[in-house]
């Protein structure tokens, strides 16, 4: 099974409003970090992609005899989904299942719906700190590849939680992308980012000033809901030269 959520549900969880997703980012390597295999990845994934399925299902069916006949209406097509949907289900029942997709209709955190679903672990006291980030080249023309790097010690034991790196260009719209972690041991652990900067439809790269916000969250950062807070953030810089 564990094999089955690595290739099928293993990948980045995104959260945005007005901020774009940017294909342009890469995560290159995450030194200490194996989620390779994660239930509570796969969950996330999963309701993300599928809760829209999930609530017309049950808006249409009303009252169902189980998980498995939920999510055979909700996924008729889709095998791979039907499994991971009777998985989720069986966690904590259709009954509570049901309550729980309808709750997050309209304002999905899929860390904390799958922390009520016990797929994610729920950690209390969680410590970070960064240590350094630094971005290379600091200067570059369009064109170039930008790699963001970034090291941080864990103090104490921290809970499911997500990373986010956020880009602002000089005139666009923010490009961000993110990834949800089970929670870190103490330690010290190090991530790293690609930036291409050739120009797309979505992205021009104009030269200017660009900031580069790394944040650190336990729960979805900026989320409302319990479990959630801000482990700590850091700002900086690099310049697109024309």
């Amino acid at each position: 099974m564990k094999s089955f959520f690595a290739i099928l549900f293993l990948g980045l969880f995104l959260c945005v409003d007005s901020i774009a997703i940017s294909n342009s980012i890469q995560k290159l390597d995450f030194h200490k970090l194996d989620n390779k295999g994660s239930l509570c990845l796969g969950c996330n994934s999963f309701i993300n992609a599928g809760i829209n399925q999930l609530l017309n299902t049950i808006l249409q069916s009303g009252i169902v005899g189980g998980c498995s006949e939920l999510c055979a209406k909700a996924f008729p097509t889709q095998k791979s989904e039907q499994n991971v949907c009777n998985l989720v289900c069986d966690s904590v029942g259709v009954m509570t299942f049901m309550k729980l997709v309808k709750q997050f209709q309209s304002d999905l955190d899929s860390i904390y719906f799958c922390q009520l679903a016990h797929l994610c672990p729920v950690r209390e006291g969680g410590l970070a700190r960064l240590d350094s980030i630094s971005v290379s080249p600091q200067v570059g023309h369009q064109g170039s590849t930008f790699e963001i790097d970034v090291l941080f010690s864990v103090l104490n034991q921290t809970s499911t939680g997500e990373l986010q790196i956020e880009i602002t260009p000089p005139h666009s719209t923010p490009i961000m992308d993110g990834t949800i972690n089970e929670g870190f041991i103490p330690g010290q652990y190090s991530v790293k980012f690609q930036l291409d900067t050739h120009p797309t439809e979505q992205e021009s790269f104009e030269s200017g000033l660009y900031q580069v916000l790394f944040t650190a969250c336990e729960g979805e950062c900026g989320s409302k809901f319990p479990h959630t807070s801000l482990l700590f953030t850091t700002l900086t810089n690099f310049t697109i030269q024309s």
